[in-house]
């Protein structure tokens, strides 16, 4: 049996489950977003990107927390530094 296609609120529900949070701003995006800077690429995959602050430190410059969600199948394809600082 498929699974139907994971949605835009399913993937941000995924990523808070990730991150081990409920109440923070997440910000989910079709395609990679502009000044994203990761070294993996998933041509083959739709993907969900949804974009987040680390839960560290708010008050340390860096950059964001890219989860990238399949939207096949829902599995975090990657979590980490999104290389957006600057």
């Amino acid at each position: 049996m498929q699974f139907p296609p994971i949605t835009q609120p399913m993937a941000i529900e995924i990523a808070q489950h990730a991150c081990n949070v409920q109440k923070r701003e997440f910000v989910c995006y079709a395609n990679k977003p502009e000044g994203c800077h990761i070294y993996r690429v998933y041509p083959d995959e739709p993907c969900w990107y949804v974009l987040s602050a680390w839960d560290d430190n708010p008050n340390v410059l860096r950059s964001s927390r890219l989860v990238v969600i399949s939207r096949m199948t829902g599995a975090i394809l990657y979590d980490g530094d999104a290389g957006d600082e600057g």
